[in-house]
Formats: structure tokens, C-alpha cells, sequence
């Protein structure tokens, strides 16, 4: 990675993502973080800065990484956020959530999700109680379609070297019972391909709620990551998008980052 974007709004949700994203990017060389926020008035712009500044400092004394600040005026802040994704297109961009209060749920959350929807690079949710320690455990939902593509396994790839870690990869579907069916198989045996030489384990639990089921797996293997890879509008139907499944972006304790197949 050799730039990661980091929005902020001076919450203690987005302080908190920037706190995780400075703990996890220290000691990866060449890596840039770039601590965005978006003023509405103009005689805003100073005091914008002299905050970004603070932060940048605060942040030192937690993680050592390159850091650079950059405030901008702007109406909305998804509009601005989009803008300045499109034209720098960024490795990652790493975003808190909450869904504390409706306020907060309107704001932070619909921004990072409507960024992850627009497909612009890899998003990681940090949910506000999130703490960084070592990455030790990613665990991967799949729906066991197709195998990750080329690019997203990459990044895994490149995620599990850096922190030498272990890949839990995951289906939940009620379907399973004794076994598998043949095409399940087939995407596990290309999976299992793609990611020889890493230590990878499969899970094929026959359970309605994902993202309940999710949490509870998160438990039980001491998941310190979730990796979704959402293909289009569906995701959000499926995953994020609506009161019944919006729990696993909301309610998860550990950061969840979706790369789009």
C-alpha cells in the first residue's frame, strides 16, 4: 500500500479509526496516511488545520507512520469524500461507524457505507469500540460462488504475509448439512490453490443470520478482522443494506473491510 486515506470529522468514532489505522499501518515502509476532513465555512479553514495538526501530533505518540493532513471546504462531506477518492485513488480508506444514535447512524454510517457501495478502493469499517492488536486472525465471508478474484486474493495475500497471520475463510448457509455439494467443492479446491503456502482453514456453517453467525465466529476463533467482498448493489441487501443485516457493519467488535469482487 502506498496510500491510505483517512476521513475525519473529529468524532470519537473517526478519532478512534484514525488511532487503529496509525496502529496498524506503523512499520509499513513507503505507506502514506492521509488525514482528510471537510469544513463548511471558510472562516473555518484555520482552525480546520490547526486540529488536523493536533491530531497528526497525538498520533505519533501511538503509531509511527507518514503522515500528511489535508482540509478542504465543501458542502457535503460524501460528495467531497468521493471527489477526492477519484482523483488520488488511494490504496484503502479506513472509516469508523456507529450506530449508537440515530444522528450519528445518519452521518458516519451512511458516508462509509455509500463509499463502500461506490466501488472507489477497499473500505476498512472500524466500528468505535475497536481496539488494534495484532492482526493474528482475518476471517473471509464468502458465498462460495466464484473464488475471490486475482486482485482482492492480492491483497489477502498480502495482508496475511505482513502480519503473518491466519485466514479463516467462512460460509454461512442453511442449506449445509452432512456435506458440501460439488460446486461448493470446486470454489474450495481453487481456494485452496490460490492460497497454498498460507495457512487457511474452511467453515461451512448451516445457519440462517450471517451477521450473527458472524459475530459468534468472530468469538470463537478470536477473528481480529473480517474481510466481506461485495459485488454490486445485492451486498447491501444480502449483508449491509437493510435493518435486518445492517448488524454486521454496526454491531461487529472487529473492524470489517470490503474489497469488491
Amino acid at each position: 500500500m502506498r496510500t491510505v486515506l483517512v476521513p475525519i470529522d473529529f468524532s470519537d468514532t473517526s478519532i478512534n479509526a484514525a488511532t487503529y489505522a496509525a496502529q496498524m499501518l506503523t512499520g509499513m515502509y513507503g505507506v502514506n496516511m492521509l488525514l482528510y476532513h471537510v469544513y463548511g465555512k471558510a472562516e473555518h479553514a484555520a482552525s480546520s488545520e490547526q486540529e488536523l495538526n493536533k491530531l497528526k501530533v497525538s498520533l505519533f505518540d501511538i503509531g509511527i507512520v507518514k503522515m500528511q493532513i489535508l482540509s478542504e471546504q465543501g458542502n457535503d462531506f460524501g460528495t467531497s469524500l468521493e471527489k477526492l477518492v477519484r482523483e488520488n485513488k488511494p490504496d484503502m480508506i479506513i472509516m469508523g461507524i456507529t450506530g449508537k444514535n440515530k444522528i450519528a447512524q445518519t452521518f458516519i454510517g451512511s458516508n462509509t457505507l455509500n463509499i463502500v457501495k461506490k466501488n472507489l478502493c477497499p473500505v476498512l469499517i472500524v466500528p468505535p469500540g475497536a481496539k488494534f492488536n495484532k492482526l493474528k486472525h482475518f476471517g473471509l465471508a464468502s458465498d462460495f460462488i466464484q473464488p475471490p478474484s486475482a486482485a482482492i486474493t492480492g491483497i489477502i495475500k498480502k495482508l496475511l504475509g505482513g502480519f503473518f497471520a491466519k485466514l479463516h475463510i467462512v460460509n454461512v448457509n442453511p442449506a449445509h448439512h452432512v456435506s458440501i455439494t460439488e460446486a461448493y467443492q470446486r470454489v474450495k479446491d481453487q481456494m485452496n490453490e490460490s492460497f497454498k503456502g498460507y495457512e487457511h482453514e474452511f467453515y461451512f456453517i448451516g445457519l440462517y443470520d450471517l451477521p450473527e453467525t458472524m459475530n459468534m465466529f468472530v468469538n470463537d476463533h478470536d477473528i481480529d478482522m473480517i474481510i466481506t467482498m461485495p459485488k454490486d448493489d445485492s451486498w447491501f441487501s444480502t449483508l449491509l443494506g437493510n435493518n435486518n443485516t445492517k448488524k454486521l457493519a454496526y454491531q461487529s467488535k472487529v473492524p470489517v473491510l470490503a474489497i469488491h469482487q
